[in-house]
């Protein structure tokens, strides 16, 4: 993972980020809160040599006094010494345990070593500080001999006594916060990164990319009242999101390109990407494009389109499959615009079987050959074979990815269901996407035309700005012999 994927993924889950990382550092300042605090007293000793006033004698003596300041300096966390003090002040505690409460340490080119001793008590703190310094110096006149004059060659003398600390010097607050903030930020990341690896949701086009390797054929926004009005021409023809729709009809002039007859199959990873809802509006759209449109739901499972449509679903597919009809008896118009509907009718016990018997093959290529464009509202590809049934007959699909709807993983594994039956799929559609796709200057284009309408021209209500698009002077999929065919009405008979 790049750097930018790093950015993007604290960017989609900042809110959860920062949530970890505050905790951290509330737990860095309770830690504070609860720790016993330690207060640490400090003294110092000098080795001091007794030399001659001969210069050679004393650069000797103060290398002497530096390599035995390293010396006892080590000496002062033995027995020799910490056990006088400890009988001394009456300490409850042993040798082991005072060494680990006390350091020594030698600056660099200097005779003097420093003591150092942490405890709970500030009090006695210094003064376990002050008795090691005393019995360092009373060790080392035992263990070094003495001179012929009686004197000692080198004596250990206090230049600094322990003095009562006054302010803890444990636990640092402002240390303990800033670690537990940046604690927090650690375990943040790695639990958004394992969230991401173990069920990564599709938020974006690379993703979609990069698991499937089609291109991307169109986004389509996030609209919130796409629930109660589906039909994003009826609702509101100049909404980014019915733009949206027009852009996709606009690419897929490039699939089938040598083909008069286009098949287009949407289908999905998983159920609610919006699938069935796609379908329509892109139906719709390229019939108002002047195209001869047929939607067909081939969903014999969940079937949903009359909802969306607001149309009967008594009779379609299935009562053609069951031969109790004829194709014009059950084809449904929906719009100004001539598009045709064939629902699904009622549910069958095997759907599996009917979409992929001659008949219902048989089906599909007549109304293929009636058609300019077909759209053809199929099954989500992972619970049920359906799709890939269909998607093999007309040489691939079109998959609809919601974002925020289905895993890395679930996309994943419909790619490899389409690809073990040989059936490409052509392009994806990313439905569901958040508005930002869009770009800044195109939402700001797209979101408020009332105010980009002058007053006249809006006073003028048969202006076909403002009652829909402008039709394409080619119909999708039309030929150069169909320039100026009308579309053909199809009368609607009675299923008897």
């Amino acid at each position: 993972m790049d750097h930018r994927g790093i950015l993007d993924l604290l960017r989609l889950h900042w809110l959860s980020v920062l949530f970890v990382t505050m905790i951290g550092g509330g737990l860095g300042y309770g830690y504070t809160v609860l720790a016993t605090p330690e207060y640490t007293a400090e003294t110092e000793l000098f080795v001091a040599v007794s030399t001659s006033e001969n210069t050679g004698e004393l650069a000797q003596g103060s290398n002497y006094s530096q390599q035995q300041a390293r010396n006892y300096s080590a000496v002062a966390t033995r027995e020799i010494v910490l056990q006088p003090v400890i009988n001394s002040l009456n300490l409850d505690t042993t040798v082991e345990a005072l060494k680990k409460r006390v350091s020594t340490s030698v600056p660099l080119n200097t005779s003097l070593i420093s003591i150092t001793v942490r405890d709970t008590s500030a009090e006695r703190g210094a003064a376990t500080a002050n008795a090691i310094a005393t019995s360092l110096s009373n060790s080392v006149q035992k263990l070094i001999p003495k001179l012929p004059d009686n004197t000692y060659p080198l004596q250990l003398k206090t230049v600094q006594s322990a003095a009562v600390p006054s302010v803890p010097s444990s636990p640092n607050t402002m240390l303990a916060v800033a670690l537990g903030l940046l604690g927090g930020l650690v375990a943040a990341f790695a639990i958004v990164a394992v969230r991401e690896y173990i069920n990564a949701k599709v938020r974006t086009a690379e993703q979609i990319k990069a698991a499937t390797g089609a291109s991307l054929l169109g986004s389509i926004v996030y609209d919130r009242s796409a629930s109660s009005a589906p039909m994003a021409l009826r609702a509101n023809k100049l909404s980014p999101r019915a733009e949206e729709f027009r852009q996709l009809r606009t690419n897929l002039r490039f699939l089938q390109a040598d083909t008069d007859h286009k098949v287009f199959l949407l289908t999905s990873s998983i159920p609610g990407e919006g699938k069935s809802a796609t379908a329509a509006n892109l139906a719709a759209t390229i019939a108002a494009s002047g195209a001869s449109v047929c939607l067909v739901e081939a969903d014999l499972r969940r079937p949903s389109l009359g909802g969306i449509l607001d149309l009967e679903g008594g009779v379609g597919f299935t009562t053609l499959l069951a031969g109790e009809a004829e194709l014009d008896d059950v084809l449904q118009p929906w719009g100004t615009d001539g598009l045709r509907v064939l629902l699904s009718g009622e549910i069958p016990p095997n759907p599996s079987e009917l979409l992929g018997s001659s008949r219902a093959e048989e089906i599909l290529l007549a109304i293929r050959e009636r058609f300019d464009v077909t759209i053809i509202d199929s099954p989500p590809v992972i619970p049920v074979t359906d799709a890939t049934i269909l998607a093999r007959l007309f040489g691939g699909a079109i998959l609809i990815v919601g974002a925020k709807k289905v895993e890395m993983r679930e996309l994943r594994k419909a790619v490899d269901r389409m690809t073990v039956v040989d059936a490409p799929i052509l392009g994806t559609v990313l439905n569901l996407a958040p508005t930002s796709v869009m770009g800044r200057y195109r939402l700001k284009y797209t979101s408020n035309p009332a105010q980009t309408i002058p007053a006249r021209s809006a006073r003028r209500d048969a202006s076909p700005l403002l009652v829909s698009p402008a039709p394409s002077p080619i119909p999708l999929g039309a030929g150069s012999s169909d320039l100026h065919r009308p579309t053909p009405e199809k009368p609607r008979v009675e299923a008897r």
